[in-house]
């Protein structure tokens, strides 16, 4: 008799969790970018996993990952005849999700607690089912590459002045439409978001340290204490 194959499973691959090899397995494995960056070698070939993106991986393939500080992944796992069925032609290919799937995926995510067994088989089979709309990515990328963490340098710098999207662009030369795209495809934010999400960490810095909170929020650019508050209250884990 044939051994059954082992069930499909889901996880999360984080900074916090990756040691900078994906489990060897048996299964295919598809991996889902949620935020930040994945790099991800098969075959000598380098794959960048990022919001919106996923990769998927065939059994017993030799791979490497790094995973950028700050990134998240979704990775389903399965050796399920069915599965195997859909996931053999994409193997290998990095792709670009469907908005459908991209909201499914931080819906998934958010998930405080595990879904039971039955939802879980559920979730997987429509990620499976959701790979038919995802769309392959062209040629050789050509474009420039964004030193994120150079950027985030060049807004903590500023987070007393009024920045706009336009100013970032420019730190990178792009149009402000372009680096808009970037962002959002690279780190899954708005450029104001990682604008608003580097002033309030510094803030948080600050108070930590002891500095009065209406001094905080006049150095990191806030218009008023009762802002940072508010902002505070919105975000109480921000990093």
């Amino acid at each position: 008799m044939s051994p059954v194959p082992p069930p499909a499973s889901i996880s999360m691959l984080s900074s916090c969790t990756a040691d900078g090899t994906l489990p060897a397995s048996d299964h295919f494995q598809v991996v889902f970018g949620l935020q930040g960056r994945l790099e991800l070698v098969l075959k000598g070939r380098r794959h960048a996993v990022q919001a919106g993106r996923v990769l998927v991986i065939p059994p017993g393939e030799q791979r490497r990952c790094t995973v950028r500080a700050g990134a998240a992944c979704l990775v389903l796992r399965s050796g399920e005849a069915a599965h195997r069925a859909a996931l053999a032609p994409l193997a290998g290919q990095l792709r670009s999700v469907h908005a459908s799937t991209a909201h499914l995926m931080r819906y998934l995510a958010s998930r405080r607690h595990a879904d039971d067994a039955a939802s879980q088989a559920a979730t997987i089979e429509l990620l499976v089912a959701s790979l038919a709309a995802s769309l392959p990515l062209g040629g050789p990328r050509l474009r420039r590459s964004i030193d994120w963490e150079a950027l985030d340098r060049w807004v903590d710098e500023r987070l007393d002045e009024p920045l706009a999207v336009a100013d970032l662009a420019a730190q990178v030369h792009l149009s402000a439409p372009q680096f808009a795209l970037r962002c959002r495809a690279e780190l899954g934010v708005s450029p104001m978001a990682l604008v608003r999400r580097r002033r309030l960490a510094a803030a948080r810095r600050c108070i930590d340290a002891g500095m009065p909170v209406y001094q905080a929020a006049l150095e990191c650019g806030y218009q008023s204490p009762s802002a940072l508050t508010a902002a505070l209250r919105r975000e109480p884990l921000a990093a």
